[in-house]
């Protein structure tokens, strides 16, 4: 893998030209990941319900916990539409970290663009976040909770996915050189997983702690989901302006960085 003339928009023109190339890619790695298991592919749409009864008996049945606002069902859609985009981000941050360092000796070797690379396992996630928003959309239509807002959805999942980009081509061509990424990540994901607002809303944090919140880009996406999805409002305002600005300027950001320290990295990997 070599570059010619450097571009700051180079990665994402390589994505538009090879998207049919992306694609593909996307369907072998999702055949791969649940290769050899007995049920296959059906494990993208049973994760998320085991994931969904897993959390709905732990608030609801051992901790006991809800807003009062909240119906159980309502409940457990709320947890749910803030849990699916946040572990599909994890999954994808964790597998697009490590994919140019597991494809190396392919991309040293050949002139497969390296920036579908990370792209690849962003996408992967992709497709099993909209599996996941999928089932909550069958369950809001049948306790009668489905709402316009529904329709600003896919925007926040676009955004998501570029916040998600711009992060793994910055930290895939980093953990090159810094193996050390890959343990950060994991103790990282977990405080995300503590810190977002899934399984409590903002106003039942105290005044003093809940500032913190707003500190970790998570919660804002998260919060979006929660509010389109179940709550059937808009976000406040500062929520959508973060949404936007963590977005675009992650992938701007993330697309920059590759363009101009590919090469540098893969030198000295």
């Amino acid at each position: 893998m070599r570059a010619g003339p450097v571009s700051t928009f180079s990665p994402i023109t390589i994505i538009w030209s090879r998207r049919h190339l992306l694609m593909a890619a996307v369907k072998v790695s999702l055949r791969q990941r649940y290769a050899g298991s007995a049920l296959g592919l059906v494990w993208i749409v049973l994760g998320p319900l085991l994931l969904l009864s897993l959390y709905a008996a732990i608030y609801l049945v051992v901790f006991r916990v809800r807003p009062a606002s909240m119906e159980p069902g309502l409940y457990v859609l709320y947890i749910f539409s803030g849990l699916v985009p946040l572990i599909n981000f994890s999954q994808g941050l964790m597998m697009g970290t490590t994919s140019l360092s597991a494809d190396k000796d392919i991309l040293l070797n050949t002139v497969y663009p390296a920036e579908l690379v990370p792209m690849r396992e962003v996408a992967v996630s992709l497709v099993t976040l909209a599996i996941g928003i999928g089932i909550i959309a069958a369950a809001t239509l049948v306790l009668g909770s489905f709402s316009w807002t529904w329709l600003l959805v896919p925007v926040v999942m676009i955004l998501l996915l570029m916040f998600l980009t711009g992060i793994t081509w910055i930290l895939s061509l980093a953990n090159l050189v810094l193996k050390d990424i890959q343990q950060v990540l994991t103790y990282i994901t977990i405080l995300l997983l503590v810190a977002s607002p899934i399984a409590y809303t903002p106003d039942m944090v105290p005044k003093s702690l809940s500032v913190l919140i707003y500190f970790n880009p998570m919660a804002y996406f998260v919060i979006s989901f929660q509010n389109l999805i179940v709550m059937g409002t808009l976000p406040a305002w500062p929520i959508m302006v973060g949404i936007v600005v963590f977005g675009c300027g992650s992938f701007m950001l993330g697309a920059y960085v590759f363009s101009r320290a590919k090469t540098v990295f893969f030198d000295y990997a």
